[in-house]
Order: C-alpha cells, then structure tokens, then sequence
C-alpha cells in the first residue's frame, strides 16, 4: 500500500505477547496533550515539530516534571523515503509525541516550502545535550541496543562527562531477540526494575521505532529516543563526520566511505535522487509563498492543532476520481460552513466484514466452500488472518475484545476454518439492500459516538489492520476510506455511527454512489490515498494465485508475473491436512485442498487442485481450476486456462 506519493508495506515482528505478559495490572497510557502546544509543519507528508535542540530538551524535562511520557523520532532523509513503503512507520511518525529532522535536507526543504525548520535535532546529538541536562536534574537514563559492548561503553562515557547523571541500566540482547517472546520479556522485565525517566534505544530503525512502539507500555512515564548507531559514536567504534560536514549536509559521504558496501545502495542509488526529488518538490510548494511576499524569517509559521490533520484527499476529488458523473460539484455545493467534529474522539467498537454477494465469483463457485475458508500457508485461511489481526488491532487498544462481525447473504457459505466464538455470523434476509443500508442497520446497536471499521472479508489483508485503522483514524474524517490512486475504494473504511443515521432505512441504498454524498453534505468525509491495496481481491484463480504470491515474497525481491522471465521464483506451494501429494510430483505457485490429489510425476503451475480433484500421474495443469469433473476428462483436457 502506498499513501501520498510514497509505497508502504509491513514488517511488524512478533512478541507483543511477551510484552504484555510482565506489564502492570494497570498501566496509564502516555497523554497526547504533550504535543498540542508545539509548533509544527509538514514536509512530505510527515508532521514535525518546528523546535530547537534546546526546545525539545525543555519539552522533554517538562513533561517528566508532571509525570507524562512520551516518544521523540528523528526522521530522516531515509526514513521519510521508507514512510512511503511502510505504514506502520508512517503510523509510528503521526503517533510520536516529538518529532524533529534529523538532517540539513530536511531543513533546507523546510525552508524552501516557505514553513522553515529552526534547526537540525539529530538523535546523535540529543544522547549527549539531553543527557547533560538529565543529569542536572538528577534524572535516569537507560541504554538499550546497540553492537555487543556498546551501551555498556557509552554508559561510562556518559557517566563520566556528566557525573550526576544516573544510569538506571544497560542491556544489549542478541540479534533477532524482537522475534522471541522469552527475550522481549526479560528486557521489559529489565525495564520495569531500572524504571528510568530516560530510554535509548539504538537498534537502527525501523527497528527501534517498532520496538519502542511495543515496549513504551512497560514504562508509560518514561520518555524514549530512538538513536541508531549513537553508541558506537560515543565509543568510538564509528567515527562520526566532522562539524563542518555535518554543518553542510554531508554526514552521508563520511559514513559512505566507513562502509562504502553496505551502505552504497542506500545513500547513493536510493538517497540522492530521493533527496533531489524531496527538495525540487518542497520548491514547487513554496512558490506561492514566494510570490505573495512572505518573507521566510526562520520562525515557524502556526499549524493546525493535531486534532484536525490536513485531509489527504476531500470527498470530491474521490468521487470524481470514481466516475460519479459530476457528483462532486453536488457534493462541493451542498456542502456546509460549519462541520460537526470530526470522529477522532469516538471508540472503536467492532469490526465489520461484509463477505456476502448476490452473484458467487468463480472463484468461490469452483471450491464449493466460503472464500474465507481458502489456505494462506502456515495453517492459516484468509478468515483466521482477519480475526489474527483484530486481535492484534484489540491488544495495541487496550480492548478485552473487538467484537468482529461477518455479514453475508442468504445463501453464502458460513466459514468454517475459525472458531466460532471468535466472530458472529450475520445474514441478510434481503438481497438488495447494498452496503450503505447494511451499515445503516447495524449502526442501530452502537451509540453516535462509536467507530467501526469495514472490510471487504473476500480479499486477502496485506497490510496489518492495526496500522490501517491509526491511518484511517489520523485523517479525521466522520467517515474516512482507503482509496487507491485511481480513485477506486480499497474496501476498508472507519466510520462514525452517527454519520450512518443518515441512510435511509428502507431500498436499496449504495455506500458509495448514494449513501457518501448523504453524509458528505453534513459531516467529514476523508480519504486516505492508496498507490497498492490494502489488502488483495479474491474473485478468481488469477487474483488468489497473485496475492498468494504477494503475500509469501521476500519483502526486499521485486517479483515478477512471468514465470518465463530468468528471475521468476516461485513464492508458496500450499498442501491442505488431507490432501495427496506424491513426493516426486511439482508444485509451483499452486494449493491443493483437502480431499484433492496430485499423482506422481505431475506438474502444478499456478494452479488449485480443489476436494476430489486429482491430477493425474506425469500429468500437468497450468492456471487451472482442477475439479472432480476436471479429473474425469480425457487426457489433452486436463490443462486449463483458470478464470
């Protein structure tokens, strides 16, 4: 998924259970008031806040004066690059408490938009200044990460330029101990006995951002810095640039040439032309400025409080970008002055799947079981993925549950890979009432107020619900959807209950052509602009085959749809418990159901081999449904073309 001119994907990592397991019986959550009072500009699509080093110290010693935590990311060039790719970084960024550049492209950037940055506030720089002023103050630190030695090395160092400062402790775990539960366990018990003011963590990013994301409910008082390789700096096992170079921007040439191998791809093949194109873009906006006069002063201009982001795409743009036949000229016509609030300060209450259609795809024709029920690999079907991550999406809110509602039709098949206690099972009597009248009926269980979030349930989730849903929420909208780039619905959206008192409660009634200029007319109505989907249609052989594929890539390997193309790899081969498959028989980008068979020495390419379908020994069977009816034909008919 791409959002606002940048790509995302997700790298979440596992352990959050470990996490939970030594926290608090009841632990506060960090206030969001702390970044209210700051000023604050955007720059390629990221908030930061428009402060000086010193400022950001100050901010940071307040807050623990009154007993509030938080977290300080300083994006860089690179990481306003990999925002683009990432939603959960992109997440991470809007949700900081204190975000500042930590970069002189980013300032001059700033500068030439016309909305100026005062300074660079590198991490780098922040371990020593903030830890000085720590130590005046009689605070503790803690150093987490970094390569083996290190935290232990820069604790000294520290204690020994600033002699008051307190180290409450220092850990350094093995590579890879974000993935074990028993490890991430031990460094928050480790957390939870130093109970520092102050927390490093320099595990690169985004690794650390993603680690701070999870840990910062050990200690919710606490404040948390990300600060990559700092401590190697402060030990002197990586010699950082001069003033001179950093002064100028050119702090990446010095690391360039400390590590000229690993470090190539990223500065040079990636970061230059990144850079070029972030600040001819930042140009570009600022001609208006320049053409009005304004001077360009160094203070930061004033920003919109964080409660009402600048929308990413208004409801106009996505209804004629849909086709709506001049809708949006109505839509920008009616619409009022004065907009109620928007539904940033609702509770989210469930999730809505709408996994029910009138016509069955081909796809769900040929399995003769729900689309729900199809395998996804490791034991998993595409409902147990959306129930695995509205759990996830529960935990990180806090939620005992989110409740997850499936509705469908009459006549669709009822999901049978999950447990039934995990979700309830609606039908809907009336095979016309579109998906604005299904919403607007079960928007009578929940108050004004509450949120729900609906999904398409027939598509494959490839970003993590958790990250849509702060996305989603961070537009602000009463009703705020996920758009690709075309203009068309991604199938995810997070609404506002009162907003759905509007549809009328009796015809058939469609969600976008109808129901969204209703609403549109008395409420906001938001749109997060997406470059690939947030999750992948399941319609047909072609489209699961491909998310399949989408979902089982190396995340750093372009793929290729050619299977004739030299780099072509195939990515899944997926066998159901009670399927047979012979051992000397090839499976290649394929799935085999239970009950289906696949005899020796044949070949699958991009194929399903559904319940009782057999290919046949030294057989083939290439983009093809393979059925029971499938199997019983001659022999020149067993290779089809799948719909």
């Amino acid at each position: 998924m791409y959002v606002e001119n940048g790509e995302v994907s997700w790298d979440e990592t596992e352990g959050s259970a470990a996490v939970s397991a030594v926290l608090p019986a009841s632990t506060p959550q960090t206030s969001p008031r702390s970044r209210t009072d700051l000023p604050r500009i955007e720059l390629q699509g990221v908030w930061f806040h428009a402060i000086t080093e010193q400022g950001c110290i100050e901010h940071i010693l307040g807050e623990l004066a009154v007993g509030r935590g938080g977290v300080v990311v300083t994006p860089n060039v690179d990481h306003l690059r990999r925002r683009g790719r990432d939603l959960s970084f992109l997440a991470l960024l809007a949700e900081a408490n204190l975000v500042v550049a930590d970069g002189m492209p980013l300032v001059w950037a700033s500068r030439l938009q016309g909305t100026p940055l005062p300074q660079r506030v590198a991490g780098s720089d922040l371990i020593s200044s903030l830890s000085a002023a720590a130590a005046s103050q009689g605070r503790s630190v803690f150093l987490l990460g970094g390569d083996p030695g290190t935290a232990q090395g820069a604790s000294l160092i520290l204690r020994d330029w600033y002699p008051q400062l307190r180290v409450a402790g220092t850990s350094c775990p093995p590579i890879g101990f974000e993935k074990e539960e028993t490890e991430l366990a031990r460094v928050a018990e480790d957390l939870l006995q130093a109970k520092p003011d102050i927390v490093y963590v320099a595990l690169g990013s985004p690794k650390q951002e993603l680690l701070i994301d999870r840990m910062r409910r050990v200690l919710p008082g606490a404040w948390w810095l990300g600060v990559g390789v700092s401590f190697s700096f402060l030990c002197g096992d990586v010699r950082r640039a001069p003033p001179w170079m950093r002064k100028w921007g050119l702090e990446w040439v010095h690391r360039l040439l400390q590590e000229p191998r690993r470090l190539f791809k990223r500065y040079v093949v990636v970061g230059v032309p990144f850079a070029g194109f972030m600040l001819a873009r930042a140009a570009v906006k600022g001609i208006p400025t320049r053409l009005l006069g304004r001077s360009n002063n160094g203070e930061a201009p004033p920003t919109e409080a964080p409660s009402a982001p600048r929308p990413i795409q208004t409801a106009e743009q996505f209804t004629h970008a849909s086709g709506s036949n001049g809708r949006s000229k109505k839509l920008a016509g009616n619409r009022q002055a004065a907009r109620p609030a928007a539904a940033a300060a609702g509770q989210l209450r469930g999730l809505v799947l709408l996994g029910g259609s009138v016509r069955p795809s081909p796809l769900a024709a040929a399995i003769d079981r729900s689309v729900l029920d199809l395998p996804i690999g490791q034991g998993g079907t595409v409902m147990t993925r959306w129930l695995d991550h509205a759990a996830d999406l529960a935990r990180r809110l806090r939620l005992e549950r989110l409740p997850v509602r499936l509705l469908v039709d009459s006549n669709a098949a009822t999901p049978r890979s999950a447990a039934r206690d995990r979700f309830s099972l609606e039908r809907d009597a009336s095979e016309y009432r579109g998906t604005g009248g299904l919403l607007a009926t079960i928007a009578v269980d929940y108050e004004d107020d509450d949120l729900i979030l609906v999904a398409n349930a027939a598509q494959l989730l490839m970003d993590p619900l958790a990250a849509m849903y702060r996305a989603l929420r961070r537009t602000g909208g009463a009703v705020s959807m996920a758009s690709h780039r075309d203009g068309t619905p991604s199938g995810m959206m997070l609404v506002t209950c009162r907003s759905l008192r509007l549809i009328p409660a009796i015809g058939f009634v469609d969600m976008k052509e109808q129901a969204l200029p209703l609403i549109a007319d008395r409420f906001d109505v938001r749109v997060l602009q997406c470059r690939q989907p947030t999750g992948l249609p399941l319609r047909s052989l072609s489209d699961y085959v491909a998310a399949l594929r989408a979902l089982h890539a190396p995340r750093s390997r372009p793929m290729t749809a050619d299977p004739l193309a030299e780099e072509w790899k195939s990515m899944f081969a997926i066998v159901e418990p009670g399927a047979a498959v012979a051992p000397s028989a090839r499976l290649y980008d394929s799935v085999v159901m239970s009950g289906g068979g696949v005899e020796a020495g044949a070949v699958v390419v991009r194929s399903l081999v559904t319940a009782n379908g057999v290919v046949r020994r030294d057989r083939k069977a290439v983009d093809s449904y393979v059925t029971a009816d499938t199997a019983r034909r001659p022999r020149r008919a067993l290779s089809l073309r799948g719909s």
